[in-house]
C-alpha cells in the first residue's frame, strides 16, 4: 500500500461519504488504504460507510479521544509508506491525492500540503504569504480575522508564497 488515508469521524457521516465518493471517481483511490477512526459517533455511521465502501478500515476509539489522538491511532494501524491526514469535509478534485502523492514521493520533502480552495474554487489564503509568524493565528478570530482577510484580498493575496 503506497498511501494510507486517515479520516477522523465525529458525527461526520455525510461529509465522509461525500469525501470518499469524490475520491472514488478516480481509479487511483483503489490503490490507497482508507482508514476511518471513529470518535464515538452515531453507531449507524460505521454500517453506512462500510456498506458503501467495504474497503474502508474502521477503527472504533470507543470514546471521543480528540482529533490528534484519533489520528495517532489511525497511524498505528496504517500500512502505507506515507500517511495522509484528511479532514472529513474534504472534496477531492482533479485526482489531487494521487498527484500530490506522486510529487511527494519523488521529492526530498518529509511532509507536504495542498492549496485549499474556497467553494468557488478560488485559492484560500493559507500559509504565510500575506502575514508572517503568529499573525496567521489571528485569521480565525471574529472581526479581526475578517478584517485581515479583507486587507489581504485588497492586495490580491490568495495563495501561499511556496507554490510547490
Amino acid at each position: 500500500m503506497p498511501l494510507s488515508i486517515i479520516i477522523v469521524n465525529y458525527n461526520s457521516l455525510t461529509d465522509i461519504i461525500n469525501c470518499i465518493k469524490s475520491a472514488a471517481q478516480f481509479s487511483s483511490s483503489n490503490t490507497f488504504e482508507w482508514i476511518v477512526v471513529d470518535n464515538q459517533s452515531d453507531e449507524k455511521a460505521r454500517d453506512a460507510i462500510i456498506n458503501l465502501y467495504p474497503f474502508v478500515k474502521w477503527i472504533d476509539m470507543k470514546y471521543n479521544a480528540g482529533f490528534a489522538r484519533a489520528n495517532n491511532e489511525g497511524i498505528r494501524h496504517a500500512t502505507g509508506d506515507a500517511v495522509l491526514l484528511l479532514n472529513p469535509d474534504t472534496l477531492i478534485i482533479n485526482d489531487a491525492i494521487s498527484q500530490c502523492y506522486s510529487r511527494f514521493k519523488n521529492s526530498d520533502f518529509v511532509a507536504c500540503a495542498v492549496q485549499l480552495l474556497n467553494p468557488d474554487h478560488t485559492p484560500q489564503i493559507t500559509g504565510n504569504y500575506f502575514m508572517k509568524g503568529a499573525l496567521n493565528q489571528l485569521l480565525p478570530l471574529p472581526y479581526l480575522g475578517s478584517f485581515l482577510r479583507s486587507v489581504a484580498f485588497a492586495f490580491k493575496v490568495k495563495k501561499t508564497n511556496k507554490t510547490q
